[in-house]
């Protein structure tokens, strides 16, 4: 435990409050003086995209932190391809052409988030042992592939493997690694960064399955997988391999830095936040971190939104239908949900950039609740709307408030593992949420239980957000 604490404390003295003395990074990320190595987070080795960056960064008028969101923002774009509204589209021809059920082919999707529940922590591990773009990269790089390969999947098994894989991608590597890469260039602005990174997803959404059905409708079902594999691979795999830099000390620049260093005097990152003491960048360690009561209630919260989310979601379209909306209705209603997701994205992130994180986290719970209230009412096209931009609204703050709250909690050096178990919470919720839903609805016949049953779990834990206080022990 002592070496750990060395590493950090060297760590953020070198990013963050170069003192006389003390090591300093030269334009391409090469140390110079003498300090101890830190695996956790210190200077990346000299390479084509530092020197790159370095030259975009003089040249440029904006900081490169922006340009290192935008390059993360194309990887949330990008895992939206297996996105649970894209497989709505391919479930009715695939059932056509392979007499699968639709039971069966849903039934991936849980593969998927099965499969990164057990993936989640060694993800984590990777993203600060290696750091986010060697795990950028091959995700994008993986993701490409499966979707490409699904073409061939003419099996349920090959089907699952290659869809599951996706989903991974889709659960882990690509939102918590762009996140956490955002997190380390940004604090004042962190809101906002991270807003940009999911406003990128929400488009992706929309792209991705209009795209799917067109294609579909013109060329086929094996034509669709193979395009969605292309766009992955061409719109951001360039800007993982050439864009993305892990620390702003690797092109010698300060988090939220306009490019110029900051005086001796210089104390604390975050100037602007509402409340400093509930914003600290604090060098947690993953074992400190699971001592701390916040840490579980924040994995809670996160099952529980995703239960409650996911479980909507996916039958929000047959809850449509048996209410009487036409096909065409209904997918235009959740279509404009992921347009209200990405005005979303921007709004939540302005409001987290001036508000503590757990009341942005409650403020989405409420909606929720009031979302999973709304719907029991809606019968008319108008009313579907409205509960689109409900789901909108949920979807972007929920994706935002967990990954501010995160590292504003746990600061950066393990930033990637604490997410990743804390992600296992999400995925819980994620596997649960839809089963839960379809059995209350088997077993009742309608969906007025489990959407009241929702409905208070998003009160209940509006509540539960008041009390998810920063860590109250200093980690050791």
């Amino acid at each position: 435990m002592r070496r750990d604490r060395t590493r950090t404390r060297t760590c953020l003295t070198v990013k963050y409050r170069p003192l006389a003395g003390t090591a300093t990074v030269d334009r391409i990320g090469r140390f110079t003086g003498q300090t101890s190595r830190s695996t956790t987070c210190g200077p990346a080795k000299p390479g084509v995209y530092l020197i790159l960056a370095s030259r975009v960064h003089r040249v440029l008028p904006i900081y490169y932190g922006w340009i290192v969101v935008g390059a993360a923002g194309t990887a949330v774009f990008a895992r939206m391809a297996p996105n649970i509204t894209t497989l709505t589209v391919f479930i009715y021809p695939l059932s056509q052409e392979f007499g699968w059920s639709r039971t069966l082919i849903s039934g991936a999707v849980s593969a998927g988030a099965l499969s990164a529940l057990v993936l989640s922590p060694a993800i984590g591990w990777a993203i600060d042992r290696y750091g986010v773009r060697p795990v950028l990269i091959i995700s994008i790089v993986v993701l490409g592939i499966s979707l490409t390969s699904l073409a061939w999947a003419t099996v349920p098994i090959a089907f699952y493997l290659a869809y599951a894989t996706a989903r991974v991608v889709f659960h882990v590597p690509a939102p918590i690694a762009s996140t956490t890469v955002a997190a380390r260039w940004f604090i004042n602005a962190r809101g906002k960064a991270i807003g940009i990174i999911f406003l990128c997803g929400a488009l992706g959404g929309l792209v991705f399955t209009m795209q799917s059905a067109l294609v579909i409708d013109h060329f086929g079902i094996r034509m669709a997988w193979i395009s969605l594999g292309i766009v992955v691979l061409v719109v951001a795999l360039a800007p993982q391999v050439f864009l993305v830099v892990e620390h702003p000390a690797d092109i010698s620049l300060n988090p939220d830095n306009p490019l110029v260093p900051k005086p001796n005097g210089w104390s604390s990152p975050f100037p602007n936040r509402r409340l400093p003491s509930e914003s600290r960048n604090e060098a947690w360690q993953l074992s400190d971190a699971l001592k701390t009561r916040t840490f579980w209630i924040l994995l809670l919260m996160g099952s529980a939104m995703f239960l409650v989310n996911t479980g909507i979601n996916t039958h929000v379209g047959a809850y449509y239908r048996d209410q009487g909306l036409t096909l065409t209705l209904a997918a235009s209603a959740i279509s404009f949900g992921w347009l209200i997701a990405a005005v979303g994205s921007v709004a939540w992130g302005w409001i987290l950039d001036r508000l503590p994180a757990r009341m942005v986290y409650s403020l989405v719970f409420i909606f929720l609740g009031t979302m999973s209230v709304y719907i029991l009412g809606v019968d008319t096209p108008e009313e579907a709307f409205v509960e689109a931009c409900f789901i909108g609204i949920v979807s972007s703050g929920s994706n935002l408030a967990i990954s501010v709250i995160y590292a504003d909690y746990f600061g950066q050096p393990s930033l990637g593992k604490i997410r990743s178990i804390g992600e296992t919470g999400v995925l819980i919720g994620q596997s649960a949420g839809p089963l839960i839903a379809g059995l209350m609805f088997d077993t009742s016949g309608s969906y007025t239980s489990v959407f009241i049953l929702f409905a208070g779990v998003g009160f209940l834990c509006s509540m539960l957000g008041l009390i998810a206080f920063p860590p109250g022990r200093q980690p050791r």
